[in-house]
């Protein structure tokens, strides 16, 4: 069990960097959907090309690969837009606690341990929910203290940021419960979630870039490669190995608490230490128990 907590806690900080680029690209006034859909473009056709070499999970049933790739891509699919109304939040609220929120989401994967797959109810584990829980309520409360003209218009696509994750998170989760879906192993995993981040570009940002003939500044296709490499390390090396051996130890559902915990934290510190964001006491109190809950939960 060890073992998977360090990798998924690699993964959480990987995915430091990527709340880093989307603020980065809020900041700039870069068009995150591009770099967002670049960065899937990529990182899907590096786990085909891994898939065609020598990763493709052969001893897995035709069925067992379909189940596992439509997961996957739903997961991509929803995780897609949950960047894309993060980024819209970003632009008109402050930083750190719309990160909060959103990937405060990470109880859906926990919840649906607990409800459907036999994991512990433990006292410390309910706490840390209603703590979670209970924080998003104090953040959306908290007054913004940003000082600009936003007001509270970042809380609606903040909450349904935080409504998807809880989709992604479940869809992406779900293969490591069962050992028929788990042996198709990370790349093939990490290919169908990038496949469906590509399917949400499709629909949603690529006609746009058509009828405007955008092709993106050199800082957004920098910003994709870096998100590719963080991506495609976080996946393919860290996060679904780590899932697996947690879910073998009856501990899958905190898999992404752990995970996020890492990175909810670290973008926080980066927020306050780097982007200087004045946050208000009440937000900062919700901030610090949705902490709190995360590190609870793993208990």
């Amino acid at each position: 069990m060890l073992t998977g907590f360090l990798l998924v806690f690699g993964a959480g900080l990987c995915w430091i960097g990527i709340g880093i680029s989307v603020s980065a690209c809020a900041r700039r006034g870069w068009n995150y959907d591009l770099v967002q859909g670049l960065n899937y473009f990529g990182a899907a056709l590096v786990c085909g090309v891994l898939l065609a070499c020598h990763a493709w999970p052969s001893a897995s049933p035709p069925k067992i690969l379909a189940l596992v790739f439509l997961m996957n891509s739903l997961a991509g699919i929803a995780n897609f837009y949950t960047y894309v109304l993060t980024a819209k939040a970003m632009r008109i609220g402050p930083n750190g606690l719309i990160w909060g929120i959103m990937q405060a989401g990470m109880i859906g994967s926990a919840l649906m341990g607990i409800c459907f797959f036999g994991e512990h109810a433990t006292l410390p584990r309910l706490a840390g929910l209603l703590l979670i829980v209970g924080g998003i309520f104090a953040m959306g409360l908290g007054r913004d203290q940003r000082g600009g003209t936003g007001g509270g218009r970042w809380l609606v696509p903040s909450l349904g940021a935080f409504c998807l994750v809880m989709l992604t998170h479940c869809c992406n989760t779900l293969p490591s419960f069962f050992p028929e879906t788990a042996g198709t192993g990370s790349v093939f995993r990490t290919f169908g979630m990038y496949s469906g981040g590509v399917i949400g570009f499709a629909t949603f940002t690529l006609p746009g870039l058509i009828r405007r003939k955008e092709t993106g500044g050199k800082g957004e296709w920098i910003c994709a490669a870096l998100l590719m490499v963080l991506n495609t390390a976080a996946s393919c090396f860290l996060f679904y190995k780590g899932l697996d051996l947690l879910a073998g130890s009856g501990a899958g559902g905190l898999g992404y608490p752990v995970a996020i915990g890492v990175c909810v934290a670290g973008f926080s510190l980066y927020s306050l230490l780097f982007l200087k964001e004045k946050i208000a006491r009440l937000s900062l109190a919700g901030l610090a128990a949705v902490c709190i809950g995360i590190v609870a939960i793993t208990i």
